[in-house]
C-alpha cells in the first residue's frame, strides 16, 4: 500500500474527567475513501477535528506524507491541503452562497473585493457538484440539504489533498447523495485522501475502500470493505450482534385515525391519505417533493388551504401545533436543533414542553410537570444521561433525538409524525428508536415516517407513499416496495413512461 497522506496514531484527548479518545488512530492513503465508524460518543468527530487542527491532542502523533506535524491549526491545515466539512452547516445566512463559499478567500483587486471573480469561482465549484444554484442567492433562502451541499462546496475551493467529511450526507436526499459520492469518486481518482463519517451503512458498503471503527474512544480495528460485511462492522461498533435490527412489528391495522381528502397547501397538490391505528405509513421522495410539507400541514405548523381532514372520524381543521397536540397528534421535526429542542434547557424542561399545550392560560409550568413528562416519554427509549437536569446540548445526537421523541410521547399521542427520525443517529441509537416504534405500534398508535433513507422505510413501514412535486404518485404495500421501485416513482421516471 502507498505511503499514507495523513495519519494519526496513539491519539488521546480528554475534556476534564471525560476521556474522548484513548490510543485512537486513523491512517488515510491517497486515492482512498476511508469510512470512520462508531456509535455517537465513540470519538469519531473528535478525531476529525484533531486531524483538521481544530483541537489539539493531549498525546499522539499526526503525520503528513511521513512528516510529523507539530503546528496543526485550522489555518495550517488549510495550507497543507486539509479540508473539513462539518455535520452542521457553518453558514452565514445573511450572506450569499458565493460569499459563503469564498469566505476567507475573497479575491481582491485594486484594494477592493472583486465580486465578479468571487461569484465566478463559486459558480465553478458549484458546477463540480452539479448544483444549479445562483451564487448570488442568500443562504437563508436555501433548504437544509442545499446548505449542506454549499458547505461541501466551501471545502472544494482550495482543491484539497485530504478531505474530511463529518456526517455530510445526513441532510441530503438520495439524488444529492449520489451526486456527492460521484464527486468523491472523481477526487479519489485524482489522488485525494478522503475520510467520511456516516451512520448510513449502505454508503459505507457501497463507496468506502476501508473502514476504521472506534468504540468508547478506542481504536477497535480497520477492515478492507471487500473482506468484511455489515454484520462484522456493526458488531465491532456496538460490541454485540444486532440480530433483529428493524424490530418490525406484525400488527393488524385498527380503526382509521387520519383521513385527508384533496388537501392542498403551497406546493402540495390534492393529497389523499389515510392512516390507521397500529399502522406505519412511510413517506418517500426527493428533497422538495413535499414530505416535510405534508407532515407540517398535519401537525398544524402550516394550515391547509383546501380540502378536508378527518381525525378519529371527526372533521377537523388543524390550524396550530397546539391544536394538533390536543387532538392527539405528536410531531417530531427534521431539524432537532433549529425547530425541535431548546438546546440550553435541561432534558426535563424539553420533555415538558409538549404538555404545556394542555395547561390553562397563565398556569405555572412546574418542575413536577417536566419530570412527569420526561419519565412518561422516555420509557423504552434508553436515553443515556448522567443527570436529566443537564443541558440537552451536552448529549450525543442520538440521545438528543430520543429526548425530542420523548417530548411528543409524553402526551400519549394517537398519531405520531416523525420527520427523518434517525438523521445523524448512530446504529445503536437507531435500533433503540426502531424498537420503541415497534412497541408504539403494538399499542395501537399510528405513525407517519418521512425519511430519505429508503432502507429505513422498507425496514419499518407497512405502506409507503411516494411524493413527487407535491403529489402522491404511488401507494405501495411493504410487499410491493423495493429501493428500485421507490426510486422510479420518486425521480419522476413514471412521467417519462407516460409521455
Amino acid at each position: 500500500m502507498s505511503t499514507p497522506t495523513l495519519s494519526a496514531t496513539g491519539i488521546r484527548k480528554t475534556f476534564g474527567p471525560t476521556v474522548a479518545l484513548d490510543a485512537a488512530q486513523a491512517v488515510l492513503h491517497p486515492g482512498e475513501i476511508h469510512a470512520l465508524m462508531g456509535e455517537n460518543g465513540s470519538g469519531k468527530s473528535t478525531l476529525l477535528t484533531i486531524l483538521a487542527g481544530v483541537q489539539q491532542p493531549d498525546q499522539g502523533t499526526i503525520t503528513l506524507d511521513g512528516r510529523v506535524l507539530d503546528d496543526l491549526t485550522p489555518a495550517t491545515a488549510r495550507s497543507y491541503g486539509i479540508a473539513v466539512v462539518s455535520q452542521e452547516p457553518q453558514m452565514a445566512p445573511a450572506l450569499t452562497v458565493g460569499e459563503n463559499i469564498m469566505l476567507g478567500r475573497l479575491p481582491v483587486r485594486a484594494g477592493k473585493v472583486d465580486w465578479r471573480a468571487t461569484h465566478l469561482r463559486a459558480a465553478e465549484v458549484l458546477a463540480e457538484l452539479h448544483l444549479d444554484i445562483d451564487p448570488r442567492t442568500p443562504v437563508s433562502a436555501l433548504p437544509l440539504g442545499r446548505r449542506q451541499l454549499v458547505e461541501i462546496a466551501k471545502a472544494l475551493v482550495d482543491r484539497p489533498r485530504v478531505l474530511l467529511l463529518d456526517e455530510a450526507t445526513s441532510s441530503l436526499d438520495e439524488a444529492e447523495t449520489r451526486t456527492l459520492f460521484g464527486l468523491l469518486e472523481r477526487m479519489k481518482a485524482a489522488g485525494c485522501a478522503i475520510a467520511f463519517v456516516s451512520h448510513r451503512m449502505t454508503e459505507v458498503m457501497d463507496h468506502a475502500d476501508r473502514a476504521t471503527v472506534l468504540r468508547d474512544g478506542q481504536y477497535i480495528g480497520t477492515r478492507t470493505l471487500r473482506e468484511t460485511d455489515e454484520r462484522e462492522l456493526v458488531s465491532m461498533m456496538v460490541g454485540r450482534d444486532l440480530k433483529s435490527y428493524w424490530h418490525k412489528a406484525e400488527v393488524s391495522p385498527g380503526d382509521r385515525l387520519l383521513r385527508m381528502v384533496r388537501v392542498s397547501r403551497g406546493a402540495l397538490k390534492s393529497i389523499d391519505l389515510t392512516v390507521n391505528a397500529g399502522e406505519i405509513v412511510g413517506l418517500a421522495g426527493l428533497v422538495g417533493s413535499g414530505r416535510s410539507a405534508l407532515l407540517r400541514t398535519i401537525a398544524g405548523v402550516k394550515k391547509a388551504e383546501a380540502g378536508e381532514m378527518f381525525f378519529a372520524g371527526h372533521s377537523v381543521r388543524i390550524e396550530s401545533p397546539r391544536q394538533a397536540r390536543r387532538l392527539g397528534i405528536g410531531y417530531v421535526p427534521e431539524d432537532r436543533k433549529g425547530e425541535g429542542l431548546v438546546m440550553h434547557w435541561s432534558l426535563y424542561r424539553n420533555a415538558g414542553l409538549s404538555r404545556v399545550a394542555a395547561l390553562k392560560a397563565l398556569a405555572p409550568v412546574t418542575g413536577r410537570i417536566d419530570r412527569a413528562a420526561y419519565d412518561a416519554g422516555t420509557q423504552g427509549l434508553k436515553v443515556r444521561t448522567s443527570d436529566p437536569r443537564q443541558a440537552v446540548s451536552e448529549l450525543s445526537g442520538g440521545n438528543q433525538q430520543k429526548v425530542l421523541i420523548a417530548r411528543e410521547l409524553a402526551i400519549t399521542p394517537r398519531l405520531l409524525l416523525l420527520d427523518e427520525p434517525t438523521r445523524g443517529v448512530d446504529v445503536g441509537a437507531k435500533e433503540d428508536i426502531y424498537a420503541q416504534i415497534a412497541e408504539l405500534v403494538k399499542g395501537g398508535m399510528g405513525l407517519i415516517i418521512a425519511s430519505s433513507e429508503l432502507q429505513e422505510l422498507l425496514g419499518v413501514c407497512d405502506r409507503i407513499l411516494v411524493l413527487y412535486q407535491g403529489q402522491i404518485v404511488a401507494d405501495l404495500t411493504a410487499a410491493e416496495a423495493d429501493e428500485e421501485t421507490l426510486a422510479y416513482w420518486a425521480s419522476g421516471a413514471h412521467e417519462i413512461g407516460a409521455a
